[in-house]
């Protein structure tokens, strides 16, 4: 897949106004209901009070997927999930083999790791069930998103809930990289439901200019045997060459270990009680196995979204936006919370998330090109920031963007060119 940045990725939806889901956000309350009350009974073995009143109690639109919260009895909720590839009905192909393997990679990491992943009972590729549409259907989460507390502060423990949320993340990763890999890839079900095996990565495909407004596709490629094949492919997707520095410039080599992430690091996707709990992680669409530098060690999406400048309001916008000193202080806060979680594997890891920002910042550039300019910009000025002569250098005293359009035109000057790769370097060179 091309996983959608944590720094860019979409805002969940608010509202059921969104046509491309079609037929999906037709789907009767009544039907819902009884499609959870089978699986509660059936695979549950679950006996609801017959007096009871089962009912829909919300549903909302995430980006690619309707989520509806049934309540089945006094103690039971349930998350039927349907994604947005079955209005056609049955699922085929890429969009059926992704549903598989979102449920083979949740119960995996439920099976060898803590992470709160919500359990998965019962899923359906078909449209041959109350619904007539494919659904997965999972335990509910209580809790709120990290998304909406995160700038909270009326009872003056704003501060302290961040830190614990970010303690916890640190030491769910550290479980994370416990989860080695061969390839790069998703994780697919075996010829039994006991065995996985790496296959391709998967990603959505939206529609574009005179394309089908409403038709969105699950495309598929890979797996990677290297790091560098898969960020080849990736950049080739952009239909634009010269990414021979961006790869050597990764921390990546031929026997680079592969471990787990979730798909959408960003706090829209981790739950929290009023504590800072964390209670859940959600949404593992399209979820696969990735080099260690954009793995486990990565920061969460939310206190990097100063090195995806397209994306980053600071400073126009403050009340839901970090400033880039907050920002550094939590990732040090967080590279300190991962060096502890990694103490007793004797691991030094945690210099990978040292540098997890920069690492992040180049994929992001590597394979979304609307973010690319921006980003690239960003590189320019911190590379001349870390140099030691700095703007002084000849061709190297001008705006970011100028130098861009001269190493473009071909017209930045050789030494200049040398120093602003020696700056680059130094950005990426993981410490001692």
């Amino acid at each position: 897949m091309t996983p959608s940045p944590p720094s860019s990725s979409a805002a969940a939806q608010s509202s059921l106004e969104n046509e491309e889901f079609g037929r999906l956000l037709d789907l009767e309350p009544a039907a819902l209901v009884a499609l959870g009350s089978r699986v509660l009974r059936d695979v549950l073995h679950h006996a609801s009070s017959s007096s009871f009143d089962a009912r829909l109690v919300e549903t909302f639109a995430g980006s690619f997927n309707l989520v509806h919260v049934l309540e089945l009895d006094a103690d039971q909720k349930m998350v039927l999930r349907v994604p947005i590839t079955g209005k056609a009905g049955t699922l085929s192909g890429a969009a059926r083999q992704a549903l598989g393997s979102q449920v083979c990679t949740m119960r995996h990491i439920r099976a060898t790791t803590t992470l709160p992943v919500p359990e998965v009972y019962h899923f359906d590729t078909t449209d041959e069930n109350e619904i007539s549409a494919p659904y997965v259907a999972m335990s509910f989460i209580p809790g709120t998103t990290v998304a909406k507390i995160w700038f909270e502060d009326q009872d003056g423990e704003g501060e302290k809930r961040r830190l614990r949320i970010l303690s916890q993340l640190a030491g769910f990763a550290a479980q994370l990289r416990e989860l080695r890999f061969p390839s790069i890839g998703s994780l697919v079900p075996g010829s039994d439901s006991t065995t996985s095996s790496i296959g391709p990565c998967f990603d959505w495909v939206e529609p574009t200019g005179d394309e089908d407004a409403d038709n969105v596709e699950v495309t598929s490629y890979g797996p990677f045997a290297t790091t560098e094949s898969w960020l080849r492919h990736l950049r080739a997707l952009t239909k634009e060459t010269g990414n021979r520095f961006s790869t050597r410039c990764s921390p990546a080599s031929q026997s680079t270990p592969r471990t787990k992430t979730m798909p959408d690091f960003d706090s829209q996707n981790v739950m929290v009680d009023e504590h800072g709990t964390i209670t859940g992680l959600v949404d593992w669409d399209h979820a696969q196995t990735l080099p260690d530098f954009l793995g486990f060690a990565r920061y969460p999406g939310w206190i990097t979204r100063d090195w995806d400048p397209l994306m980053y309001g600071w400073p126009v916008i403050q009340d839901t936006e970090n400033s880039p000193e907050e920002l550094e202080k939590y990732r040090r806060f967080y590279v300190g919370e991962m060096k502890a979680a990694l103490a007793t594997t004797g691991s030094g890891d945690h210099r990978l998330t040292e540098k997890a920002h920069v690492f992040e910042a180049l994929f992001i550039a590597v394979s979304n090109r609307s973010n690319a300019t921006s980003i690239c910009e960003k590189f320019v000025r911190e590379a001349i920031r870390v140099l030691p002569e700095g703007d002084t250098v000849d061709g190297l005293d001008q705006e970011a963007l100028g130098v861009l359009l001269d190493i473009g035109d071909g017209e930045l000057d050789k030494d200049a060119w040398l120093e602003l790769q020696k700056g680059l370097r130094m950005l990426m060179v993981l410490s001692e």
